[in-house]
């Protein structure tokens, strides 16, 4: 699975932290990715933050160029922007496509609360309809 944003370094890390924890807890063995169409050079700590308060991991959290995702192997890319969705219409290989479209976080904490728990409620869907 493989989540795109458009700087990858907010919404698209919470998604792949996110879904890396709530996979294995639901028994799901899968291979998460995350990446951003103009990636940041580097992590915000407050994302890592916001992250740790629910325990979700953040090893190994940067942001990644596009060319990060290897697209012969994903099943399903998830949209996490309207830039990622506009910029990503022709990449190949990916069985399913979701758009989970969600305004741009301001750099608080109460912003990047308000997006994990929206990539929260989104994925505990995503995970019921199996």
């Amino acid at each position: 699975m493989g989540f795109v944003g458009t700087k990858g370094v907010f919404r698209s890390l919470i998604a792949e932290s996110v879904a890396r924890k709530m996979f294995r807890e639901a028994g799901i063995k899968a291979e998460i990715f995350s990446a951003g169409v103009d990636p940041a050079k580097e992590v915000s700590d407050l994302v890592i933050e916001v992250l740790k308060e629910k325990g979700y991991p953040t090893r190994d959290l940067f942001p990644k160029p596009l060319s990060r995702i290897p697209y012969k192997k994903l099943d399903i890319l998830v949209l996490l922007s309207e830039e990622a969705k506009e910029r990503c219409e022709f990449l190949p290989n990916h069985k399913r496509r979701e758009n989970w479209i969600l305004d741009p976080p301001r750099e608080t904490l109460e912003d990047l609360r308000r997006t994990r728990d929206q990539i929260e409620e989104l994925m505990r869907d995503f995970l019921k309809l199996g």
